[in-house]
């Protein structure tokens, strides 16, 4: 295991509004346009989550079923954007009157609530209401929400990077004859059998409008695809001081992602990507494949007669991949810190898992959940849904640090350019850039005064 393995055995061992008015049929308030939320006081709980609608819709439908439940209380949401908008509002809330009792936080943000302490750790609350910590829950979604010998939010979703595929779209056949086969559910493909995969369906109409890829300029692929090999992004997994892309291993997979991803025969080029997103081109049917998340789903399956798969990422060696993770928090001043940790342990849960798994757009924690008919969901696309729980065995944790947001921003500003521009020259300006972002992580990684 990674970084923080005392940590998880720790856990595994032990295994703002004051008040708000009742949950609403309607997901979004005004806190999703950045006002400050003004709810009333009452006995009831209140509640920051953030993401798109399906997500938000599935969180309601929770905090319903709660509010519903034996003991339960009323659960007022307050929306945003997306989890940077999330962990502002709520780390601005927490220092006023209008702190919420539970909150949703992504990973990346999570070091920003542990020191100084802004949450209620929970391994003893939950140990305290009966989750078993270690045999019912993935165990990098625990790793990744645990700090200072404890669990502080309880891990909610976690989601691995992807390949979605548009089966009309990737000739088999010719593919099978050049010896190159789209693994199965289990099984894994090594970088050249994906960039032949993608370079065939670019081919499909003849050097005409359809592309073969879109592969997103971020750190959290790179990640993955460095770790393919062996390497990493990070000087240190447990104390990282500087990003380490300057690495051998590091500039050769980087070096030959940009090339395919710039490479306008068969990659979305800029322009188009400023015009639609990869999964807009790819359920218009003029995309082979995109890497995505289990939230790009509904809208596959919202599209008519999009026949489409999922395979894992392709490697450099090993399978490997990076999951978004996010988990439920507690402020650790709340005057209902009982009913809040009652709504985490409903939350992930038995009905609140099958809750979200139903919404298609999440991937629960729960191992039960994940590995069952609500999820798998039999007879609906894709047919390798196995991917994900796939993907989740070969995820690691990202940096654990509270500069981290601010370095993966630097990191996608400067893979932005690398998989877009065709005038940087890869063999003499790549590690130059590199070593410069490297340098400059360590100012943003550099502990607080």
């Amino acid at each position: 295991m990674r970084r923080l393995v005392a940590v998880l055995a720790a856990v595994v061992a032990c295994a703002g509004v004051a008040g708000c008015t009742e949950s609403s049929s309607e997901p979004r308030s005004d806190a999703s346009q950045g006002a400050s939320p003004t709810p009333t006081q009452d006995s009831g709980l209140s509640m920051f989550v953030y993401g798109d609608k399906d997500k938000v819709a599935a969180y309601q439908k929770i905090a319903d079923a709660f509010s519903a439940s034996d003991g339960g209380v009323p659960v007022k949401l307050h929306v945003y954007e997306d989890a940077a908008h999330g962990a502002d509002a709520a780390m601005t809330a927490l220092t006023s009157e209008y702190a919420p009792d539970v909150f949703l936080v992504d990973q990346s943000y999570l070091p920003e609530f542990v020191d100084p302490p802004l949450v209620e750790p929970l391994d003893g609350p939950l140990e305290d209401r009966g989750l078993q910590f270690g045999d019912d829950y993935q165990r990098v979604a625990l790793t990744a929400m645990s700090a200072n010998s404890g669990l502080q939010c309880m891990p909610a979703e976690i989601s691995p990077l992807v390949v979605y595929y548009n089966k009309s779209l990737v000739p088999r056949d010719e593919l099978e004859q050049r010896g190159v086969r789209l693994p199965s559910g289990t099984g894994g493909w090594s970088w050249e059998k994906f960039e032949a995969t993608a370079r065939a369906s670019a081919g499909v109409d003849r050097l005409g409008p359809i592309k073969g890829v879109s592969l997103p300029s971020t750190i959290e692929l790179v990640a993955a695809l460095v770790r393919s090999g062996g390497g990493d992004i990070v000087d240190d997994d447990v104390n990282p001081t500087r990003l380490d892309l300057e690495s051998d291993n590091a500039v050769e997979t980087i070096r030959t992602v940009a090339a395919l991803a710039r490479d306008p025969a068969v990659s979305l080029t800029t322009k188009q990507l400023d015009r639609k997103e990869p999964v807009q081109w790819f359920t218009e049917g003029r995309l082979g494949m995109f890497v995505g998340t289990r939230a790009d789903l509904p809208t596959l399956r919202a599209t008519p007669g999009l026949r489409f798969d999922v395979a894992p990422l392709p490697g450099f060696g090993s399978g490997r991949s990076v999951s978004t993770i996010n988990g439920w928090c507690v402020n650790q001043d709340s005057e209902h810190a009982d009913a809040a940790a009652d709504f985490v342990a409903f939350a992930v849960g038995r009905e609140g898992s099958r809750i979200a798994a139903r919404s298609d757009a999440i991937v629960p924690t729960r191992l039960d959940t994940v590995n069952s008919d609500v999820f798998l969901d039999p007879g609906e696309r894709p047919r390798n849904a196995e991917v994900y729980g796939v993907g989740i065995r070969r995820s690691d944790p990202m940096p654990f640090a509270k500069g981290w947001p601010d370095v993966a921003q630097s990191a996608d500003v400067v893979l932005r350019d690398l998989f877009t521009d065709p005038f940087i020259n890869l063999d003499t300006k790549l590690q130059k850039r590199l070593a410069r972002l490297d340098a400059k992580s360590e100012t943003q990684l550099a502990p607080e005064e």
